[in-house]
């Protein structure tokens, strides 16, 4: 039911201003996925609610989908000569078109807190709800001076919910949904047809791709490129495409790890993964294909039945369409219908994939207006920074001219690459990449972040100023204190030691100071390094930063030299940072924590503990001072103990104080054999020839296998060699004598299981050779010929062939499958070449050329063979000569005495051997019709045929009659 209701009307379960149906002549509601919803109607001019159908009017109607029926607001209303009103209404989201957002800058929200704040921002006030089923997205976007329809549902646009949150809508009156995907896979498969009426279906490969290129954050990529996809092998190219994933994060900085950045090769296993799911998810690996079905042509066909079931499905509905052709189900979505809500059943059904599209209803700002603002955001004008010594450059394009310390805010796509102009690794300077996946979102959150740090970093300066100036107050209080310790450091040495340890301790508190110092300088360093990389162009903004900036670092370099000075209950602790000056020393004990030099004093023995100086640097050392224990090798220099300076007890070296193997390499002058008691002599060691055949004894007659080492005989003259005797090892090829091995010395499927096992390419059984891309047949050699497969589909084979119904009469046949497409002979014009030129080309279905038939890719030659017709009569191409004119080409009888010759710039015809010129034929024709003509317009004129002279002087005569001809044409064309 069609009912007509005021323009303020909110609900439709009642009748409104009245039923249209009984006088509706024709009504359509029209929807598509992610953009227009109308419907239009026509009714009678002179209809009872005719007056109520006016502009702003609302129309409740029936959709498919959901029982509650669906308003439309009246946007145009036509009156055609016939007596008929033609109205146009679109859904009630479409009111949203005329509100408006001024700003709203939405952060890092998820779809529903997003529409919310998207409706909230509206000017004016409205009655719109909005949920969604999406709680894991976020994501942000500033809002500017758009209309609210546009702001949620445009996905032409940047900053949009459409086009940051994705997803798809459901417009229910007052309410709008949002899902991840809209509709389901509710079973329907269909048949792809062809040539059926009221059924249309495209397939295109142009969206397909095979190999993914996955390129995460900072340009990541695999050390192996690309991931191909599992039907990569089921396309004669690999279709390549570059996708980035900005959220994988290899670690950079390997001692300071960010929170979402994992090692590289997780990153790797994490990019090949996301690109598995672009085929497993996203199907971008099979075709896109869209189709049309007019049910009301349909309607009238056999084929019918096989479609019906299309009549139950819902917008975004998942369809599986069976391509037989291409031996491929296809899944097509249902994005978009024509509905007749009168009958309430669908008029057509569109299925395919889900185009960016949005209503130009819902547009205030033209193409125009678009384009400049693009360019006004993204023009690459540098704007001089707030301290004039370093610049900010924006925009897609490098700059140009630079200095250092310049930063450049580049635009990639949705993202912002932030990068500063400073010296490389290398020493040169160059651009070094500071952020590269920041969105406007973030780059304003890390802003507020670096603020507050920047208060903290100034609070703690504040702090460090502070104890800088107790250092100050403490200064002249410690200088006394430090002239009373050096009096006092030529009595020190009893308690050096003591000193050190107390040194440590007091280390160990500097360092915390200056640790905490250091903290606050870092603080304030980080904070002014991440505030100047997402300075943006607002002025006022990076100016207050830069005076904070500037103030803190003021601060700091008045701190860079100070002393530090803390007092504690009992004792005063005198700190300083390392530097060229000396010690700090309290009261009661020398803390050290620097280099100490001690003037003009001694340090006794009794103020050295045992074994307390762990490293000194003594001038000299007198060996006499020396009287315990050894010095270890590695602190006597090599060759400072020379041979007079060894004293040998008794004479000579004991074997004791020989070592094993010490003796590397002795000059010994002679060396009886009988002393060489135990090891061997190496072959090295031996004279060659040395050893001759009296020296050797030959157990038992002969030389045992156990003194022969393997592979040590390489030319044995041997006699004879039992074959039973080779137990190990192979023959090589070349050891097998031609035509030795016969077929009764092989095993069963010797040969088969050898080349199996030599490749999973190529495959042998008893019956075939069957050869494979990876796990795709390709081809197969059997007893009957050649076949070839690509992927599920049999093109066509090569072999042995009978005509049909005579098998003894045999040939050999390349024969076309249903599935296959064409056959053709072709050719590589050069070495070069990457594609084939084709001679002759038979293709059937025209799915080559696009017209069925044989298709000549050269020149044809017969060398004066006949060509038969159906009817076994024959004509000749042959080179004829026309005396006196000349040899052209013609076609001749089979008598050879007729002939059409064909000359450059005439048609010859010759008949019994005479040839006559066309041209002048046609010019004698043409001048012998006027001719006629002529003596046909005078004979039309009535001549005196007689004259008769009768009695009485009278005189007759008779006239020709009128021939009734007309003048002929003497245009012979």
């Amino acid at each position: 039911m069609l009912t007509v209701h005021a323009p303020t009307a909110t609900t439709f379960t009642a009748t409104g201003e009245g039923v249209l149906d009984p006088d509706l002549i024709d009504a359509r509601v029209v929807e598509e996925l992610g953009g227009a919803y109308q419907l239009t109607i026509v009714y009678p001019a002179d209809g009872p609610l005719a007056s109520q159908l006016a502009v702003e009017a609302i129309i409740a109607a029936p959709v498919p989908g959901t029982t509650i029926r669906q308003g439309f607001r009246i946007h145009e209303v036509t009156t055609s000569l016939d007596g008929l009103l033609e109205v146009t209404a679109f859904h009630l989201f479409y009111d949203l078109s005329g509100n408006f957002i001024a700003d709203t800058f939405v952060v890092n929200k998820t779809p529903k807190a997003a529409l919310d704040q998207l409706l909230g921002a509206a000017t004016t006030p409205h009655r719109f709800t909005a949920t969604s089923s999406d709680t894991a997205t976020r994501a942000s976007a500033r809002v500017v001076r758009m209309n609210l329809a546009a702001a949620i549902m445009d996905q032409g646009s940047d900053n949009t919910f459409a086009s940051r949150w994705a997803g798809e809508l459901t417009r229910d009156n007052w309410h709008i949904h949002h899902a991840a995907t809209r509709g389901a896979d509710r079973g329907v498969v269909i048949r792809d047809r062809k040539n059926l009426t009221g059924y249309s279906s495209t397939v295109d490969l142009t969206s397909v791709v095979t190999r993914i290129v996955p390129v995460g954050f900072d340009g990541i990529t695999l050390p192996e490129l690309y991931v191909d996809s599992p039907r990569v092998d089921h396309y004669v190219i690999p279709h390549i495409k570059v996708v980035r994933y900005p959220d994988i994060k290899a670690i950079a900085d390997a001692d300071n790890p960010r929170e979402d950045e994992v090692p590289l090769p997780q990153a790797h296993a994490l990019l090949k993964q996301a690109a598995k799911a672009e085929y497993a998810t996203n199907h971008i690996d099979t075709p896109a294909a869209s189709y049309t079905v007019s049910f009301v042509d349909l309607a009238s066909t056999n084929e019918y039945a096989d479609l019906a079931e299309l009549e139950t499905v819902l917008l975004g509905d998942t369809v599986t369409v069976q391509h037989a052709d291409l031996g491929v189900s296809l899944s097509a979505r249902v994005v978009g219908y024509e509905y007749d809500p009168l009958r309430q059943a669908y008029i057509s059904v569109e299925l395919g994939s889900v185009a960016g599209k949005f209503t130009s209803i819902t547009r205030t700002i033209t193409t125009a207006q678009t384009v400049a603002q693009m360019a006004a955001d993204l023009a690459g004008v540098a704007l001089a920074s707030a301290d004039g010594k370093s610049t900010n450059h924006y925009g897609p394009t490098q700059p140009a001219a630079v200095r250092l310390g310049d930063t450049w805010f580049k635009d990639n796509g949705e993202t912002i690459e932030i990068w500063i102009y400073q010296l490389t690794d290398t020493g040169e300077p160059g651009w070094v990449a500071l952020a590269t996946d920041l969105n406007h979102a973030q780059v304003s959150a890390e802003l507020a972040e670096a603020r507050a740090e920047v208060e903290a970093a100034k609070t703690a300066a504040d702090d460090a100023q502070a104890a800088a100036a107790a250092v100050g107050a403490r200064l002249t209080e410690a200088e006394t204190e430090i002239g009373q310790a050096r009096e006092a450091a030529s009595q020190a040495e009893a308690t050096a030691r003591q000193a050190e340890a107390v040194a440590g301790e007091a280390g160990v508190k500097v360092a915390g100071l200056e640790s905490s110092v250091s903290q606050a300088q870092h603080r304030a360093d980080t904070a002014y390094e991440t505030a100047r990389q997402v300075q943006t162009s607002s002025e006022a903004q990076f100016t207050e930063l830069a005076n904070a900036d500037n103030s803190l670092a003021s601060s700091l370099s008045m701190m860079a030299s100070d002393l530090n000075l803390r007092v504690r209950s009992g004792e005063i602790i005198s700190q300083i940072n390392i530097s060229p000056e000396t010690i700090l020393i309290d009261g009661e004990r020398i803390h050290i924590t620097g280099r100490t030099s001690i003037d003009d004093a001694t340090i006794t023995t009794a103020m050295i503990a045992n074994a307390a100086i762990t490293d000194a640097k003594i001038a000299c050392l007198s060996a006499a001072k020396i009287t315990t224990g050894t010095l270890a090798a590695a602190r006597i220099a090599a060759g400072s103990i020379t041979s007079d300076k060894l004293t040998i007890a008794d004479g000579f070296i004991k074997t004791a104080m020989i070592a094993d193997a010490a003796i590397t390499d002795a000059k010994i002058g002679s060396l009886s054999a009988s002393k060489i008691t135990t090891g061997t002599l190496s072959a090295g060691r031996i004279a060659a020839g040395s050893i001759t055949s009296d020296k050797l004894t030959i157990a038992t007659g002969f030389i045992q296998t156990g003194m022969i080492a393997d592979a040590a005989i390489t030319s044995a003259k041997i006699g004879a060699l039992d074959a039973g005797k080779i137990t190990t090892g192979v023959l090589s090829a070349s050891r097998i004598g031609a035509r030795s091995i016969t077929a009764d010395k092989l095993a069963t499927n010797a040969i088969q299981v050898g080349l199996a096992g030599w490749t999973s390419s190529i495959r042998i059984s008893p019956t075939q050779i069957a050869w494979y891309n990876g796990s795709t047949l390709e081809g197969t050699i059997t007893s009957s010929g050649m076949r070839f497969y690509y992927g599920s589909r049999f093109i066509g084979w090569t072999g042995q062939q009978s005509k049909a119904g005579a098998a003894d009469i045999r040939g050999i046949s390349n024969s076309l499958e249903y599935t296959g497409d064409y056959i053709s002979w072709s050719y590589k014009t050069t070495s070069t070449s990457t594609s084939y030129t084709t001679m002759l080309t038979l293709d059937p279905r025209g799915k080559f050329y696009g017209k069925s038939g044989i298709h000549l890719g050269a020149a044809l030659r017969t060398h004066g063979y006949d060509f038969y017709t159906q009817g076994n009569r024959i004509i000749i191409p042959q080179d004829c000569t026309l005396t006196g004119v000349g040899t052209y080409p013609g076609w001749a009888g089979s008598s050879g005495r007729s002939k059409v010759v064909f000359h450059t710039n005439d048609l010859y015809v010759i008949s019994g051997n005479t040839f006559y010129n066309m041209t002048s034929v046609f010019n004698r024709v043409k001048d012998l019709m006027s001719r006629m003509n002529s003596l046909i317009s005078l004979l039309n004129q009535g001549w005196v045929k007689n004259i008769n002279s009768g009695a009485n002087g009278n005189i007759t005569w008779n006239y020709f009659s009128n021939t009734g001809l007309s003048s002929m044409s003497t245009a012979l064309s």
